[in-house]
């Protein structure tokens, strides 16, 4: 969801045994590197051991506007993989994923956020004969839905990070599908997660069962072909008053032009920051990509609230933006629906190594006057 991350954002937070697994499997994948290239005084057993490496940095120049408030920040920020296993193949494996994010104050003003580091992944894998076994910072997704999160436990943060979440997963595999038990810290308190996975012709249904802080929740989605298009859909049931969530969604080509068009009760999607962050509301989001032989590739997105009652009160509720003006006449701004328009354009300098991005963005969430972002930027993959 979105193709920059530029706004402000956290190291993720836990504060269980768990969180200090990332820092140890980081520390035990450099020992396995250094054991596999053959260091000094390596056993033939470590030897044996392959490391795998990958990453991408983004260096981008971002212009925020809204309401007679301007900044311009420079933010560096990016992804490393590691992973590491048995050359032969074997029961285990290990994996970390660590990504930066450090904004730089192109003004000397002194108003730029504060960067962080954030450990998204960072687990340990055990394969059994019918199970796969998981300890750590692991992926947890829930959800269905492409462009929308009725529901997550692992959304994004406020630098557009997707953190996994700290805990123990299984993934058990049956005859009649694959059963996944969890659990994991969210909300500052141990979840436990039960799901199903099953594999139809042509269509994938899942079902789970959780206990969030406000007690028990259960969901269902499923996916599948129609013709040549993709449909999808989920819903959300929850104790408490928060209602149903769920959305309903297509996903197809016509002709070399990729098309998503969703309708969902979920929180206001902020491509450029935490996802679903608002409380849920009536809406509807699109999006168009089309990629040109050329090295040229576009993606165009919009989302609109249909409710604007709901679309007022969640703007309330959303994370504060930077300071600005008072709108001039906040109940007239009121009643403008909440929306967001962007279109990103990339073109690869060098196919696979490195891409140019430039992407603008308008949003608009009553009663905050509404915000124009314009961004450029340098991607490189290693």
């Amino acid at each position: 969801r979105g193709m920059t991350r530029r706004n402000r954002g956290q190291r993720p937070q836990g504060r269980s045994w768990v969180r200090w697994l990332g820092a140890v499997g980081l520390a035990v994948c450099g020992a396995l590197v250094a054991a596999a290239s053959g260091a000094p005084g390596a056993s033939a057993a470590a030897r044996n051991v392959e490391a795998w490496a990958a990453g991408e940095g983004v260096a981008t120049v971002v212009h925020y506007d809204a309401g007679g408030f301007s900044r311009t920040t420079g933010v560096l920020a990016g992804r490393v993989e590691l992973e590491v296993h048995p050359a032969a193949g074997g029961a285990w494996w290990a994996k970390a994923a660590v990504e930066p994010w450090i904004p730089v104050d192109l003004a000397g003003s002194g108003e730029a956020p504060g960067g962080s580091v954030a450990v998204t992944e960072a687990y340990a894998g055990l394969r059994l004969p019918a199970a796969d076994v998981y300890v750590g910072r692991v992926p947890l997704p829930l959800e269905t839905a492409r462009l929308t999160l009725p529901f997550t436990l692992t959304p994004h943060d406020e630098a557009g990070r997707r953190p996994g979440a700290d805990g123990v997963r299984a993934d058990v595999y049956l005859a009649w599908g694959r059963l996944q038990l969890a659990a994991v810290q969210a909300g500052g308190r141990w979840t436990p997660v039960a799901g199903w996975r099953r594999q139809l012709s042509g269509w994938e249904a899942t079902g789970y069962v959780l206990w969030t802080e406000d007690g028990p929740a259960a969901g269902v989605g499923a996916s599948g072909l129609a013709g040549s298009t993709v449909v999808y859909g989920e819903l959300w049931t929850f104790t408490g008053k928060r209602g149903l969530r769920g959305g309903v969604g297509a996903t197809g080509y016509l002709g070399d032009l990729l098309w998503t068009v969703e309708l969902a009760r979920a929180g206001f999607p902020m491509a450029d920051g935490p996802g679903g962050a608002s409380a849920p509301m009536l809406l509807a989001a699109a999006q168009l990509a089309y990629a040109l032989p050329s090295g040229w590739a576009m993606v165009a997105d919009a989302a609109v609230a249909l409710d604007e009652e709901a679309s007022a009160a969640a703007s309330l509720q959303a994370e504060p933006q930077p300071a600005t003006p008072e709108p001039a006449n906040p109940p007239q701004a009121s009643r403008r629906r909440a929306h967001q328009v962007g279109v990103a354009v990339t073109y690869e300098l060098l196919p696979g190594q490195a891409q140019v991005e430039l992407s603008v963005r308008r949003r608009v969430q009553p009663p905050l006057p509404a915000a124009l972002l314009a961004a450029a930027g340098l991607r490189w993959f290693f």
